[in-house]
């Protein structure tokens, strides 16, 4: 049953087109939202099939930093609402975990993405896009959406020690679950990843070998094991924030630069751009959006938010700001300030190191062996908002 609109929000703050789900037929919802930012930085979206609560939105890169950072008023428990999809008690760990909990297990994950365990995973970054790409370039053409999931899945299934057989299965959750709305398909795909991740618990529970799963599942964590419910949540978690947000952030700067040949050719002649051009994209097609419980009454931007209310806390929004960012629809490199693109606070995003690295091996590689390429002639790009926003397909061609 959804939630009625609080009798605490103001009506005039409230409008009537949801998040999770919305489409913009334009294939750009970063640039759409330049309208925003001309009303109040809080507004409030009643509650839909995907958000049941209802949720206010902050506007404004100031307040959605404070509120990324502030464990004292806002708790991250249950955000991801896979306990009311799924009807378990199950927290995705560690996202779902306010501090201190959340530090023992950020300490446990720490060493996985520091820079020595990162710089080993390379040859797996560069042999998955390398495979992708022999594959597709002598067809001419593809739709780079679900080619960039396949990118991203060998090194993810090597860092948390899945079987690459399975990635299909996994690119498959991962469509269901975050970039749909359709009710019956999320509890069928919940059902189906629960019993996938138990299956890996299983499967790596008293071995020993390579992979964060593994490691994990065979750890202690404050002096005890975890149970099956907590490497659950931790599987969970780890597969959809991770290889999704990798292959959405290919498929964005891949239409760019499918749009922008100049800027292209800049890259082909000057490789050492590609790092802070990616930066950039990181920032300008900004994607992730979390949320929050309020915790403790408090007031952000002149509005009373209630405790038990729930907070959408939207990267793209933050990054594309124009009070932080000069002319923020612009891919400008070598910017001053700092994107949100990874959020910030306790839960800044750990696979940060990866998406780093990854992202120049994939770009570098596709230069090398596409350099020249643009969007099929006759489609129009479209994209959809929600926890990740993703272009719903990038049909690219070549020589």
């Amino acid at each position: 049953m959804l939630a009625a609109i609080p009798d605490h929000v103001p009506a005039h703050l409230v409008r009537p087109e949801g998040w999770y789900g919305l489409s913009d037929l334009a294939g750009d919802p970063n640039a759409s939202f330049a309208p925003v930012y001309d009303g109040p930085p809080v507004m409030y979206i009643p509650a839909n099939a995907r958000n049941p609560y209802g949720t206010w939105v902050l506007t404004r890169h100031h307040d959605i930093r404070t509120a990324f950072s502030d464990s004292e008023h806002f708790t991250s428990h249950h955000i991801a609402g896979f306990n009311i999809l799924a009807n378990v008690e199950t927290l995705l760990i560690p996202v779902e975990l306010d501090p201190p909990d959340h530090a023992r297990y950020r300490a446990f994950l720490t060493p996985f993405f520091g820079g020595k365990a990162v710089k080993a995973l390379h040859g797996a970054m560069r042999a998955g896009v390398m495979d992708v790409i022999n594959e597709i370039a002598p067809l001419g053409e593809a739709d780079l959406v679900p080619q960039s999931f396949r990118m991203m899945a060998t090194v993810w299934c090597a860092l948390m020690g899945a079987p690459i057989e399975r990635a299909d299965l996994y690119i498959r959750f991962l469509s269901q679950m975050i970039h749909q709305f359709d009710p019956a398909v999320r509890l069928s795909c919940a059902r189906d990843m629960l019993a996938a991740m138990k299956d890996l618990y299983h499967e790596n529970k008293g071995k020993t070998g390579p992979g964060l799963i593994r490691a994990f599942i065979n750890s202690e964590i404050g002096g005890a094991p975890p149970t099956e419910a907590d490497c659950a949540g931790l599987i969970l978690f780890m597969f959809l924030a991770g290889m999704d947000t990798m292959a959405a952030t290919t498929a964005w700067t891949l239409r760019y630069l499918a749009l922008n040949p100049e800027r292209r050719q800049e890259l082909i002649a000057s490789p050492a751009l590609i790092p802070d051009f990616l930066e950039e994209m990181l920032r300008r097609f900004s994607i992730v959006s979390s949320n929050r419980f309020v915790k403790q009454d408090v007031e952000i931007g002149g509005v009373m938010l209630r405790r038990g209310d729930n907070v959408l806390l939207s990267t793209p929004l933050a990054c594309m700001d124009p009070g932080n960012f000069a002319k923020p629809q612009e891919v400008v490199l070598n910017r001053p300030q700092r994107h949100l693109a990874f959020g910030a606070g306790a839960h800044y995003c750990i696979g940060a190191s990866i998406a780093r690295a990854q992202l120049p091996i994939m770009l570098e590689e596709w230069l090398k062996r596409i350099p020249a390429f643009s969007i099929k002639p006759g489609v129009q790009l479209t994209a959809h908002v929600g926890d990740v926003t993703g272009l719903d397909a990038l049909p690219l061609v070549w020589s």
